[in-house]
């Protein structure tokens, strides 16, 4: 009897053996499809993000290629370069107007004595500054704006007629000096002739008769 009841006991043991195995099997069969369709959603996902991101790169690099195109037809390179020609050229000639009015109002002053300076030397380095700003200031792949293109480009030829006044004013200068040392030259010979022409005329005089 008790054999019997041994035997019994082991047999439920076993029992229970096999269906926690069966049980566990059954969990790490769902772990398992559990992990597998978490790494097909990862796979997923990555593969969406990608796809979003070769797009949107696609569409950036085709938005770029457009606006360069826009950029370079003939209406929009006539519009920048007259457009920034027109606005140097007119602010150079305003201010050098206000400039030479204040040098004929005050002449004997530091700006009427300077006037033929201060209509080069500020607009070359006010112009510089502005163009080399605005460069700097440029994101890589966005092309610019109407506005900044004028503003770029007036700034530049505003810089060059700067300059260009700044260097014939600067020859001039130089050409006055060099004709003032000539000029001086030349009335100090003339001096120093008629200072012997005059002793020649007072030895002839005061000579016998």
């Amino acid at each position: 009897m008790a054999k019997k009841q041994n035997g019994s006991k082991a047999a439920e043991t076993v029992a229970k053996l096999q269906n926690q195995i069966a049980e566990t099997e059954k969990a790490n069969a769902a772990l398992l499809r559990s992990v597998a369709a978490e790494a097909q959603a990862v796979d997923a996902t990555f593969e969406a993000t990608t796809t979003s991101l070769a797009t949107k790169k696609q569409g950036k690099v085709a938005k770029f290629i457009q606006n360069v195109e826009a950029k370079n037809t003939r209406t929009h390179r006539v519009s920048v370069d007259f457009g920034g020609g027109m606005v140097a050229q007119a602010s150079t000639e305003l201010i050098n107007l206000g400039v030479r009015a204040l040098g004929r109002w005050s002449p004997d002053s530091w700006l009427g004595e300077n006037s033929d300076i201060l209509q080069g030397a500020p607009h070359f380095i006010l112009g510089l500054g502005v163009y080399i700003a605005e460069m700097a200031s440029r994101k890589n792949m966005v092309m610019p704006s109407t506005t900044r293109e004028v503003m770029s480009e007036a700034s530049k030829l505003f810089s060059q007629l700067g300059f260009s006044n700044l260097v014939r004013a600067l020859r001039i200068r130089y050409g006055d000096g060099k004709q003032k040392d000539l000029d001086l030259q030349a009335l100090q010979q003339e001096a120093a002739k008629l200072r012997q022409m005059n002793q020649e005329l007072l030895q002839k005089a005061g000579g016998p008769k």
